[in-house]
């Protein structure tokens, strides 16, 4: 960061967040980020207008059972909903109603030049309906020393649209991500709901391995709160993909916390979403992980075994040379992945664009699979492919993604010589 960049940030970080009781005047100027708290909470977070909100939601029905979202064109719907062109919308985020399993998606809409914020309510069955904001009762929270105005990045970037870059809720409180306008501008913010005076900021700094120096300017750019070994953790994702520990118990107000890194996950990328969810193991017993998803490379699926003695050790400390360093890692196939979820036990949700059509899909992955089949055309879509007697359990699984897809017709229940 050059010195007039730093000299506009540095003005100092002052407290977290004011209280606002509920007001239907106050609306988001954008929306950047999503969380939920419980099933009646969304929190909403506001980049632009430097504040988080927390809309009390209806009530629900539940969700009966597990279903695929297969919402292909889903950009060109909501393109023409608005009455814009598809690339007059920027979205921002993706979350999944913890009793419904409707999706929420946060948008921009881009009319003559001026930003309309949206959020918008989705079933699997493809019902989009959009959600009511300005009528929907809420409280929030004004975040303290954000970044002005006038600082941008190459040029024309606002710093402001890093005020919020994620958020997560854990045990009572709402962890938010960003910049502040402090000297050491990598902010995370611990604010306690119902949103009180109790919050903290606390100033981020991280060893870089692949850069060799200590950051303190750059933002987490994805996160997720779990634990660790017992300790509660936010396990946080930079752009160049170091990947870093940060427990809790250290988000003191006013404290600059020293992050862990415990790997780092491949230069020139910026990391879009940290997902932590439990999946079937190569055994058959439920297995917590982390995956980290990625805008420039493929997504890393890590055990959550693994991250956590990587927590419990020194972590990164000393130059890496290759690629890949610290937590073991393994690849999968999530090309296009624009934004992410955690859906239900058997699904994770995407925004995925079509890399044939340039299209906005809203997809399920299988979890275990962590790919569409339908996505690209491989020996064994030929209409002469014969599974081996020992490939049933392959043919099983990729009957079981063709129905999750919506090719039921195309399921082989039977090879010769079976």
């Amino acid at each position: 960061m050059n010195k007039s960049l730093l000299a506009a940030l540095a003005f100092g970080i002052g407290a977290t967040a004011s209280a606002l009781a509920s007001d239907l005047d106050i609306k988001p100027e954008s929306v950047t980020a999503l969380a939920f708290g419980d099933d009646r909470t969304l929190f909403v977070g506001d980049s632009d207008g430097g504040r988080v909100f927390a809309y009390r939601l209806p009530e629900s029905e539940a969700a009966q059972g597990s279903a695929a979202f297969n919402m292909l064109g889903f950009g060109a719907r909501v393109a023409e909903r608005f009455g814009v062109l598809e690339s007059e919308l920027l979205y921002s985020d993706i979350a999944v109603h913890p009793r419904s399993g409707e999706a929420f998606v946060a948008l921009s809409i881009i009319r003559g030049g001026a930003v309309e914020p949206a959020v918008l309510r989705i079933g699997t069955s493809g019902e989009i309906n959009d959600v009511a904001l300005e009528a929907t009762g809420s409280t929030s929270v004004r975040l303290s020393a954000t970044p002005g105005d006038g600082v941008t990045f190459w040029r024309d970037i606002p710093a402001t649209t890093f005020t919020i870059t994620d958020m997560d809720y854990a045990s009572g409180s709402l962890y938010v991500s960003g910049l502040s306008n402090g000297e050491f501008a990598s902010t995370l913010r611990r604010i306690p709901f119902p949103f009180t005076d109790g919050s903290s900021t606390s100033s981020i700094e991280i060893y870089h391995a692949v850069h060799n120096q200590i950051e303190t300017r750059a933002p987490i750019r994805a996160m997720a709160v779990t634990s660790l070994g017992g300790e509660e953790t936010v396990v946080a994702a930079y752009t160049c993909t170091p990947l870093v520990t940060i427990p809790t118990d250290q988000l003191v107000d006013g404290a600059r916390v020293r992050g862990k890194t415990v790997a780092e996950l491949g230069y020139g990328n910026t990391p879009l979403e940290v997902v932590r969810f439990d999946a079937m193991s190569m055994s058959g017993e439920s297995e917590p992980f982390i995956l980290v998803v990625n805008r420039e490379r493929a997504a890393d699926l890590i055990r959550l075994a693994d991250l956590e003695k990587g927590h419990a050790e020194a972590g990164l400390g000393s130059p890496v040379q290759s690629v890949k360093a610290g937590v073991p890692t393994r690849s999968t196939p999530l090309a296009g992945v624009v934004q992410m979820a955690d859906q239900d036990p058997q699904f994770l949700l995407a925004l995925q664009r079509n890399l044939d059509t340039g299209s906005l899909d809203l997809v399920s992955f299988r979890k275990g699979a962590y790919l569409r089949l339908s996505n690209f055309v491989s020996e064994y879509n030929f209409a002469d492919y014969e599974y081996v007697p020992e490939a049933a359990p392959i043919r099983q699984f990729q009957n079981m993604l063709k129905v999750d897809e919506g090719f039921p017709e195309l399921v082989r229940d039977g090879e010769p010589g079976e």
